[in-house]
């Protein structure tokens, strides 16, 4: 793809196809992301990919966590929206009000494709260290648009979500990961299942004017 076509054509994925992936296109996808920028060439990044079976034991493990209602504990606590900015809280509210009204009787798809980690064919979850800097969390940030935008250029869709790593300590017991990496993200890749409804959703992006100023 083209490089705009590419940015414009990737959105949030929220239900997966059971189509896989191979070994090969993960690792391409990743050699591209690894060009992202890196503050003082830090790279903090360390990333660990689930497929197979050591996938299917995360899903059943986080749907039972999150079918028994148990609460998140998360090394990065996400910013509840009464707590962001005025201007997040906007987009926010306009966003569930969007997608209730889009989904209609289908809105418990939400719930129900988060507690089965949208049936990802792979997940790619990024950590950093656990004495890191706000640069490292830039860092991570860019690596992780790369792979996706990399992922969208072979025509692989991805999910970034918080769900990914709402439940940690499962995390680093089914992929034995040193306890001095934290799980800052998890990005979910596959082929977007065209039939699900939710997948036809589209999140807006603000005009510039509402938040872009040049000065002269």
């Amino acid at each position: 793809m083209e490089f705009t076509e590419t940015v414009f054509n990737r959105h949030a994925t929220r239900h997966f196809t059971n189509q896989q992936l191979g070994q090969e296109q993960l690792i391409s996808i990743i050699n591209v992301a690894k060009q992202a920028p890196s503050w003082a060439n830090d790279q903090p990044w360390k990333v660990v990919i689930a497929t197979g079976k050591t996938l299917d034991k995360i899903k059943e493990s986080h749907f039972n966590a999150s079918n028994h209602n148990l609460p998140a504990h998360s090394a990065i606590s996400p910013l509840h929206r009464t707590a962001m900015g005025l201007q997040g809280q906007k987009n926010a509210a306009n966003q569930s009000k969007r997608l209730a009204s889009f989904l209609g009787a289908q809105e418990k798809q939400v719930i129900d494709n988060s507690a089965h980690l949208f049936n990802a064919a792979a997940i790619v979850y990024l950590l950093v260290p656990k004495e890191t800097s706000f640069w490292s969390a830039y860092d991570l940030g860019a690596f992780g648009q790369t792979l996706m935008l990399a992922a969208k250029d072979q025509r692989i869709d991805s999910m970034p979500a918080f769900e990914f790593v709402k439940y940690p300590n499962n995390l680093y017991s089914i992929l034995k990961v040193n306890d001095d990496y934290q799980f800052a993200i998890g990005i979910g890749l596959g082929y977007q299942d065209k039939d699900a409804l939710i997948n036809h959703f589209r999140s807006t992006r603000m005009d510039p004017t509402e938040f872009l100023t040049i000065r002269n």
